[in-house]
């Protein structure tokens, strides 16, 4: 049994190898002839330098862009639908912020809110992400902070 194992994950090794190695002849392929995106291009030239601080700063925009997505992602899923009057993202460093506008005196909705910013504390906190709500009622009428992008459902 521990046999078969090992070489599922020796398998599953090779193969990520295989890809791995596969993406980096095609970058090679698309800079040798020219056809390479901004991207691309800019990734190894950056790589090529051997600037340590700026390759760390890329390692860092990428991850921050994985994680935010997925956490919005989560969060959407987490509401099952039930989106706010109005609702909108920002970001930082390390916290995804989220405006919510909702029905006035609707605490049960502003329960689940907090809820699903607690559930995605506790499944990102280990990553070094957090969310931070801000939820206001219709009456409030606060204006949008113009750093925050609506969501469109």
């Amino acid at each position: 049994m521990e046999l078969q194992s090992t070489a599922i994950k020796e398998s599953g090794i090779e193969f990520w190898f295989d890809e791995f190695v596969s993406t980096l002849r095609s970058h090679q392929i698309q800079i040798e002839t020219d056809i390479a995106s901004k991207e691309i291009k800019e990734l190894y030239s950056t790589l090529f330098s051997g600037n340590i601080e700026q390759i760390f700063n890329i390692n860092k925009q990428a991850g921050q862009e994985f994680f935010v997505k997925r956490i919005i992602v989560d969060y959407l899923k987490q509401l099952d639908k039930s989106i706010p009057k109005k609702l909108a993202f920002d970001f930082n460093d390390s916290e995804v912020l989220v405006w919510a506008e909702v029905e006035n005196d609707n605490e049960e909705f502003e329960r689940i809110l907090i809820m699903t910013e607690a559930f995605i504390n506790a499944k990102y906190s280990q990553y070094g992400f957090a969310m931070n709500s801000t939820i206001v009622e219709s009456e409030d009428m606060l204006q949008l902070p113009n750093h925050y992008k609506i969501y469109q459902a």
